[in-house]
């Protein structure tokens, strides 16, 4: 009886983690086409390599679905078999709730080892083709990087263009920071987008009648103006996008790739470089595996609901995975810009979720 039991309960977790999944996969796909529309089909780039896009960057959307899945399709799955007395119909024939939690728990380790695999081996895949196409269509259409009468900020520069038209513009000013730290200050009336042959340049803009003017860094009072017929400024792809540096990002390493080159940065003690590969390091370990510690806090929650378990499990687990995904976002955000250190902001949310869980399985362990 008690195998009968194992496969049913597990059954219907599966069941319900392969709905919520399909929820969860739906709403982060149509956000992918929508940010896709918005950066690149909006501004006329090939349909074929659109679609691309959306498929390199699946794995990255099945990594983040999963765990809410987990979370949500548990919470469901037990509100289900407690508003409909399975629970006190097991309870009855001496089936007690640690029995039914094994089952549950089995259910949450796949899926985690299943969302850890995506994340460890499709997604740095998928990555790499993502950034290679990407960069492949913004070098052979590199307006699309440019708008008209917009400011465009990259990682040393900033550019504020004109009106563009067939790769022309009426004026642009360019400010940036040269290999001394000077700031630079070049304007034009106006310029041409051209093609670039290095992998290494975006874009050129070549500018006529154009104006420089050097600020030095150690001295606020000094500065030099130039004047020339024309000036041609570089756009190097690794400014607008880091993943075109010619290096690989955490993003395209497998954990066990990452782990070398984590080891490699704690020689060169770079702190604030270090922190950062801490941090996706533990990340690629801390999304897929949140999805067993959702299924602890699940368990108990899911256990409360008396009618409309289903619904009320959805409501739920909607909630709490905006407050996990605010905390995720948040503990990334104060580990880049604070440096707090990225271990703690990675395992920080499944640590409160583990702790609450542990303390509301108590509860219902003991009764």
């Amino acid at each position: 009886m008690r195998k009968t039991l194992f496969g049913y309960i597990a059954r219907e977790m599966l069941l319900y983690f392969i709905v919520c999944f399909l929820f969860f996969f739906l709403i982060f796909f149509v956000n992918q086409i929508l940010l896709m529309a918005e950066d690149i089909l909006s501004k006329k780039a090939p349909v074929k390599d659109v679609v691309l896009l959306i498929v390199y960057s699946l794995p990255s959307i099945i990594a983040t679905s999963a765990p809410f899945a987990a979370l949500v399709g548990t919470l469901m799955g037990i509100g289900r078999l407690v508003s409909d007395r399975e629970i006190l119909s097991m309870n009855a024939l001496g089936v007690p709730v640690r029995f039914v939690l094994v089952p549950v728990l089995a259910v949450g380790i796949l899926i985690s080892l299943v969302s850890f695999l995506t994340n460890d081996i499709l997604l740095p895949a998928g990555t790499i083709q993502l950034n290679r196409l990407y960069r492949k269509i913004l070098t052979s259409t590199p307006a699309l990087e440019l708008e008209s009468n917009s400011i465009k900020r990259s990682q040393n520069a900033v550019v504020i263009s004109g009106t563009i038209k067939d790769r022309k513009m009426d004026s642009l000013l360019v400010i940036d920071t040269d290999s001394q730290g000077n700031k630079r200050i070049i304007a034009a009336p106006d310029a041409r987008i051209l093609d670039s042959q290095s992998a290494e340049i975006l874009m050129t803009l070549s500018m006529d009648d154009a104006t420089l003017t050097s600020l030095s860094k150690k001295n606020r009072n000094s500065f030099d103006i130039i004047k020339s017929n024309g000036i041609s400024y570089n756009v190097l792809s690794k400014n607008v996008q880091p993943a075109f540096s010619g290096k690989a990002t955490p993003r395209e390493m497998s954990s066990r790739d990452l782990y070398r080159e984590l080891k490699k940065r704690e020689a060169k003690e770079d702190k604030k470089s270090l922190n950062l590969y801490r941090m996706e390091f533990h990340k690629k370990f801390s999304i897929p595996f949140g999805a067993f510690f959702f299924v602890i806090l699940a368990f108990p929650l899911g256990l409360t609901a008396k009618t409309n378990g289903p619904s009320v499990g959805f409501i739920f687990g909607l909630i709490i995975a905006v407050l996990y995904w605010a905390m995720l976002i948040g503990g990334q955000t104060l580990s880049i810009r604070l440096g707090m250190d990225g271990r703690l902001m990675m395992w920080l949310p499944n640590v409160l979720v583990l702790a609450v869980g542990i303390l509301f399985m108590g509860k219902r362990l003991i009764q």
